[in-house]
This record gives structure tokens, sequence and C-alpha cells, in this order.
């Protein structure tokens, strides 16, 4: 043996020593550089694998180090991440199932003889099932690995279509509460989809097929995204991005066609991404829509009559409840509100769904003179009962509305669209207080009981980030 063999042999030793006590972001950076030594570094990963068998912390290190790997020596390992798949750990075979995805992506189809490729794929199949959603997303990506290398039968991908298909929640499946998990699969999705199958009906191609305008400044948009339509409910959102580089601005659902795969939305040009979205016209694609995200608004049979108020933009978001209350056999009374007469949007969809809608403008150019709250006043005062309101609006509205009904006693909800980023509850920036207690809009929400909303601080905070708009929003020319 040279001594050049000799040294490199050294060295591969003392980085797996090093590699058995390392953290997580230690151990990835370790693990390069044994990998680029290549079959010779197999052997004592496996020698160490052996000695630490009970150490999971280290066998998730060996895993992470053996998945970077590009020599074929590698498939050594494959039966030990294979049984590790199995463990009892979550994170062990979260990292077992992302190890067999990289090392199927880093090797050739050809290396990997029938017994291993049934036995990998009943491993990653299996787990698709797994209670935590890190195993799941694994499983779904090392699935599609194999899709991509087209190393699955004719069998096995009509089973993982099958099951891709469940996971996103098409036909009559609940689909996977782990938005990570279905974001796995939808990438990976079209390369098993059978020639003559209904893939086309899932494709989420984001097109805008209509596009018309409200008012100045404010659109109503229809927009190709079948999956979101055969799942989105009265009251939630999507979250959208109109070009790769812009942020993700929340914005609410007015309409949806689960048979066509079409939503409606209706945007209001106030920032620079809602003026990027208004600046798109019909056959362009927005970059990404996700969702439906948050809950559905809080929808039952009542007593007296159910109010549904939208200022502005809010307009469009109360129709879908007002259609759900209807459907319930309640009396619906809808109320808009804008500035003047030519702000006023959305009214004759609305009244296709309620039994009344009153109309009041600031300047009295049309319907009631003053504010939504002047038109519940008045409803209340000729004699209608009230059992329920819905406001949906610039927070001082949602505010007045939620002010007057407090001492009547009349059940509120507000919906709130305070800051969002990432929309699942991950991030926090949405939070706003509701009786004392901190929750998240996108996920407890949007819609919260009006009478215990801190309405002061959620002002504040939408008031945070005002400056930094209009600097983004100089900076262009829509």
């Amino acid at each position: 043996m040279s001594d050049r063999i000799k040294d490199i042999i050294k060295n591969i030793h003392n980085l797996v020593s090093e590699l058995l006590g390392a953290d997580p972001e230690s151990a990835a950076h370790l693990g390069r550089p044994i990998a680029r030594c290549g079959a010779e570094a197999v052997e004592p990963l496996m020698d160490a694998w052996e000695e630490n068998r009970s150490d999971d912390r280290v066998i998730i290190n060996l895993i992470q180090t053996l998945a970077y790997f590009r020599d074929p020596e590698v498939l050594k390992a494959m039966p030990e991440i294979i049984v590790a798949a199995k463990s009892l750990n979550p994170q062990l075979r979260s990292m077992a199932l992302y190890g067999l995805g990289r090392l199927v992506d880093n090797l050739g189809s050809d290396m990997f003889g029938d017994s291993m490729r049934l036995k990998m794929f009943d491993t990653a199949f299996e787990t698709l099932k797994d209670n935590a959603a890190p195993v799941r997303r694994h499983s779904a990506r090392a699935l599609g690995k194999m899709l991509k290398k087209g190393i699955l039968t004719g069998e096995q991908k009509d089973k993982v279509y099958k099951a891709f298909n469940a996971i996103l929640g098409n036909d009559a499946h609940e689909w996977d509460n782990a938005y990570t998990v279905r974001h796995e699969v939808e990438q990976f999705i079209p390369l098993c989809r059978p020639a003559t199958g209904t893939g086309d009906r899932y494709r989420q191609s984001f097109r805008i097929v209509e596009k018309r305008e409200l008012c100045p400044n404010t659109y109503y948009f229809a927009i190709k995204a079948p999956m979101i339509a055969r799942k989105i409910l009265a009251g939630q959102f999507v979250i959208v991005r109109p070009n790769e580089h812009s942020e993700r601005i929340p914005l609410s659902i007015c309409g949806w066609d689960s048979e066509k795969g079409i939503i409606n939305i209706i945007v209001m040009a106030v920032g620079r991404t809602s003026g990027e979205i208004t600046s798109m016209n019909v056959g362009d694609r927005l970059a990404g829509i996700v969702g439906p995200l948050g809950q559905r608004s809080h929808v039952k049979k009542h007593g007296g009559a159910c109010v549904v108020i939208g200022g502005g933009y809010g307009t469009g978001a109360v129709i879908p409840t007002a259609r759900d209350f209807k459907e319930l056999g309640n009396r619906v009374v809808g109320i808009v509100g804008a500035r003047t007469k030519s702000l006023l949007i959305m009214v004759d969809e609305l009244k296709e769904v309620c039994d009344e809608v009153m109309v009041t403008t600031n300047d009295g150019s049309d319907g009631i003179k003053g504010f939504v709250t002047h038109a519940l006043e008045a409803l209340m005062k000729r004699g209608e009962k009230v059992s329920h309101v819905l406001a949906v609006g610039p927070v001082p509205m949602m505010t007045a509305v939620s002010d007057m009904t407090k001492p009547l006693g009349i059940e509120t909800y507000v919906s709130l669209n305070a800051i969002m980023v990432d929309g699942t509850g991950m991030c926090g920036a949405c939070r706003v207080s509701v009786d004392g207690e901190t929750k998240f809009a996108c996920f407890h929400g949007p819609d919260f009981d009006g009478h215990k909303v801190d309405f002061d601080e959620l002002m504040k905070r939408q008031k945070m980030f005002v400056s930094k708009e209009q600097e983004a929003l100089a900076a262009v020319d829509f």
C-alpha cells in the first residue's frame, strides 16, 4: 500500500472519528469531504455504524454522510439504511429516507438490482402514512427520486400515483395536513401520471383566465387552480406570489368553481406586490398560490338574521360565507359600504346569495348616507332580530361594527388580514391578541370574535412596514 493511500485512509479515520461526536450542522460539513474520498471511506463508516448501532444520533450522522456518496461502493450501506427507515425514532426514520432518496439521485439506475429496488420502494411507500410529517416528506421525495430515475415498475408507478393524489386531496380523499408533504408530492406527481389519466384536472397552472376592473385600482381575477378550488371553504384564503422575486401576500377568496378548477380573487393595488398582480392580464401565470389556508367561517343555523358586512374589497370575501348561511336556511342580509358610488363593488353578486342587500356611501351618492354601522342600526331599528354579524374590510370599519354589537350581545366575527409571511402558523408574523391570548391569524383565523380582538395592537402592527412598502412602491413603474 502506497504512502499516499495510507495518508488518505488515516485522514478518513480522523474525519469519521470527528463525525461521531459532531452536532448536525458540523456533521453536514464533515460528511462531504468524507464522501469525496470515495470507496475507501465506506468501510470505516460501516465499522463505525456497527460499533455505535444503539446510538441514534451517531447513526443519523453516518447516514447523512453516506447520502453524499456517488461511488457504487456505498450500496453496501443500503440494507442498513432500509432497516433504519423502520426505526422507532422519527428523526432517524426521516434521515434514513432522506439518505435513500439522495442515493437514488446520486447513483445510476442500473446500480440497483431488482431485489434492492423492491425493498427501497416498499420501505418508502409504507412510510407515506407515518405519523411524523418530516418522515412523510422524505418518503415522498424518495419515491419521487425513484420515479425520476425510472426504477419503478408500472404497477409501482400506479400505486404512487394513487397515493400522491390522496396526499394532494384529489377526488374524495382528505389531503395530507402538512404543506411540506403536499409540496414535495406536487413536484413529482407529473412523473407518474398515467398517459390516459385525468392528470390535467389537477395541474396547477395559476393562469389568469378572466380579469375585469371593478373600480379604480381594484380588479377581479379568475385563476386556474384546480386543487385549491376542490378544497376551499368559505372564509379561507390563499397566499399569492405574482413572480419569482416578489413577496407573498394573503388574499381572500370571493368564489370558486370546483368543476372548472377556478378560484376568484379581488385585488386592490395599494402596494408593490398587489400592483404587480393588477398589472397582469389574461393568459399570464402567477408564480405561485398556496392554499386553501386558515379556518372555515363560523357558519350554523341561527334564530335571527345573519348579517354580512363588506367594506371595500371585503365585499367579495363575505359572499361565500353568505352563500353558506343561506344554504343552511338562514335569513341573510348583506351590507356594502364605500366612500362613494363609483367605489362600490360586487353588489349584484352579493344580492344573488342574500335575502336583502343594503348599500351605504359616505357621501350619500348611493343608498344610505354614512357608514355600514348606520345601515346595521337602521336594520335593527325596524325590528329585525340579528343573531350573527360578519364584518370584513378596513380595520376601523371592523372595529366600529364590533363596538356597536358588543353591548347588544350580538355574535360578531371579523376577518383579520394581519401581516403574513408563510401563512401556516410557522413564522408568527401574523400574531394578534384575542381575549388576551396570542393567536395566529393565518392558522387560528382569519375569522375571530370581534368582541375579543385587540384592534389597537392590530392597527399598530399593520403600520409597522408602511415606510418600507412606500419605498418598494416608489422603485417600480407598473
